[in-house]
């Protein structure tokens, strides 16, 4: 746990034997996913907060006023928000209950992407791309 220049609390989760680098194959994205819905599960019954997001690279926000500015154009799936928090961006019609006093834009999983971790792939589809 830390935090930042705002005093928002962070805590970041990363569990062992689960890849620190991302995405590789299928089986990785599963087990990603099977772990983030068991996060959300225990977001459901964690102490008070405003907002929370579950998956890699979540660190889109770095502030709860750069949430705000965000707000317009929020599609974060996965994005959960106090009752006070959605209010506060106008209600966007986006978000769906997730428990009491929360809503969310509903969790999608974890996706493998063959072509940004292959490098044969990936010359394959350049190469495509070009003729």
């Amino acid at each position: 746990m830390f935090q930042d220049i705002d005093d928002n609390w962070w805590c970041r989760v990363c569990p062992s034997g689960v890849s620190e680098i991302g995405i590789e194959a299928p089986d990785s994205a599963y087990l990603m996913t099977e772990l983030g819905i068991l996060l959300y599960q225990h977001l459901r019954s964690a102490p008070a907060f405003r907002y929370a997001l579950v998956g890699l690279e979540v660190d889109e926000f770095r502030t709860f006023e750069e949430l705000l500015d965000e707000s317009p154009k929020l599609s974060f799936p996965g994005l959960v928000l106090s009752d006070t928090t959605w209010q506060s961006i106008k209600s966007p019609p986006t978000f769906r209950s997730f428990s009491s006093g929360y809503v969310w834009q509903p969790y999608e999983g974890e996706i493998y992407k063959p072509l940004t971790v292959s490098p044969v792939l990936k010359e394959q589809m350049n190469r495509l791309l070009v003729t």
